[in-house]
């Protein structure tokens, strides 16, 4: 498949992803948008695309962390109570 095609691709899922993020603000859903921004970043030749798509996975990672933060610490405070601990 041509890159530039790739990039289309990569282009039209971050679009669609970030639609069902608006709709229920997944943590997974921050983190593969993350994740495409970072593909777009690594193909991309044009130092100026490069540096926007970084930027964009480190601000989708940080909607990640700052989502998946509280689940994970909810968890633990249930395991905590089941266990013992």
């Amino acid at each position: 498949m041509q890159d530039d095609k790739k990039h289309e691709l990569l282009i039209s899922a971050i679009d669609y992803l970030k639609i069902q993020y608006a709709m229920g603000q997944s943590p997974c859903l921050a983190l593969v948008i993350s994740r495409h921004y970072r593909l777009l970043a690594e193909s991309s030749v044009e130092s100026s695309n490069k540096t926007n798509y970084v930027n964009q996975a480190s601000s989708w990672f940080g909607c990640y962390l700052k989502k998946a933060k509280p689940l994970a610490e909810a968890e633990m405070h249930i395991y905590s109570g089941v266990y013992g601990v």
